[in-house]
C-alpha cells in the first residue's frame, strides 16, 4: 500500500511503499531526555534505540528494502554505520543492537588506512555482523571506484564472488553532491533519493553532536523514514582527541607487529613486544 498523504509529502518523487507487515508491539517509552547527559557512549546509544523501538519504529537494512522495494512498517528506522576507522566498533555497536533485536547497516570501506579490510580480523567482523542478521556492504571512495554503476557493480560481484558474500548496498565515502539521491539498478545506495533527503537524514559526521536533539524531535512527532549515520569510532568512549590518536596509533602498531611476526617469525619474532591491550577504537 502507498504511505499516507501527510507522510508522502517527506519524500514527495519517491513513491515510499510501506508493506504490509503487522505493527511492531509499542513498550513503555522512556524519557527523550534522559537524566544523564548524552554523549558518545554506550548508554546514549542505547537509550537512542530503546526509544526508537518505544515509539513503534522498526529497524529495517537497505538489503531488505533492495530486494522489496518497500519498508516494512510505515514508522522505519534505517540505521547506517559508515566504517571509516574501527571495525572493531563496528562489531560492538552490532552487538549492542542485537541485543537490543536491532537490525543495522554497516558499510567497510576497501582503501582505508585506519584499518585493512583484507585481513581475517575484519573479514571475521564482517561475518560476524552478517551472524547477527544485520547488512554488510561497501563505503565506496568515489577517489578509487569511481560512481558509475558498472564500476561499482563489478566490485561488489568480485568481493561476493572472491571473497565472501555481502549485501548488495553501498555508501558514499564523502559523497559528493552528484550522487545525493542518485539511484542505481544494480545494488542500492544509502543515498537513493527514496530514502534519503534533508527530512528524513541525520548524522554524526566529523564527531558533532548535533544531531541529537532533531532526533529527539523526531523520534517525538512520529516522522515516517528515519535515516540516522552513526560512525562507530565515534562511540567506543574515548572522547579526547589526542587520546583517540593514540590508541588509533597503538591499534594499528600493534596489528603491524602482528603481521610482521606471523609472516617474518625468524625475523622478528621475540624482537617485537607482545601488547594484549584491547583497543577501544
Amino acid at each position: 500500500m502507498k504511505i499516507s498523504d501527510e507522510s508522502q509529502g517527506l519524500f514527495p518523487d519517491a513513491g515510499l511503499l510501506v508493506a504490509d507487515f503487522p505493527a511492531p508491539p509499542v513498550t513503555a517509552v522512556p524519557d527523550a531526555r534522559p537524566e544523564i547527559e548524552p554523549d558518545f557512549g554506550e548508554d546514549t546509544f542505547r537509550h537512542i534505540l530503546a526509544l526508537a523501538q518505544a515509539r513503534g519504529y522498526r529497524f529495517a537494512t537497505f538489503a531488505d528494502y533492495h530486494a522489496t522495494g518497500a519498508v516494512p512498517h510505515s514508522r522505519c528506522f534505517f540505521l547506517r554505520h559508515d566504517v571509516d576507522i574501527s571495525p572493531g566498533m563496528a562489531l560492538r555497536l552490532g552487538e549492542i543492537e542485537h541485543e537490543h533485536g536491532v537490525r543495522g547497516n554497516f558499510f567497510f570501506q576497501f582503501n582505508a588506512e585506519t584499518y585493512s579490510f583484507f585481513v581475517p580480523e575484519t573479514l571475521g567482523i564482517i561475518r560476524a555482523l552478517q551472524g547477527m542478521g544485520h547488512c554488510v556492504g561497501l563505503h565506496i571512495d568515489e577517489q578509487l571506484t569511481g560512481t558509475e554503476e558498472e564500476a561499482i557493480a563489478k566490485t561488489l560481484d568480485w568481493v561476493i564472488d572472491c571473497v565472501l558474500p555481502i549485501d548488495r548496498t553501498i555508501s558514499f565515502h564523502r559523497a559528493s553532491r552528484g550522487n545525493l539521491g542518485r539511484r542505481y539498478e544494480r545494488f542500492l545506495s544509502a543515498y537513493d533519493s527514496r530514502l534519503f533527503d534533508a527530512q528524513s537524514y541525520l548524522s554524526d559526521s566529523r564527531r558533532s553532536f548535533a544531531f541529537y536533539e532533531p532526533l529527539m524531535g523526531w523520534l517525538g512527532e512520529g516522522r515516517p523514514c528515519i535515516q540516522l549515520l552513526l560512525h562507530p569510532e565515534w562511540w567506543g568512549g574515548v572522547n579526547r582527541l589526542d587520546r583517540f590518536w593514540d590508541v588509533l596509533r597503538d591499534r594499528r602498531s600493534e596489528q603491524l607487529r602482528r603481521y610482521m611476526t606471523t609472516n617474518f617469525p625468524k625475523v622478528f619474532d621475540g624482537m617485537l613486544p607482545t601488547d594484549d591491550t584491547n583497543f577501544l577504537i
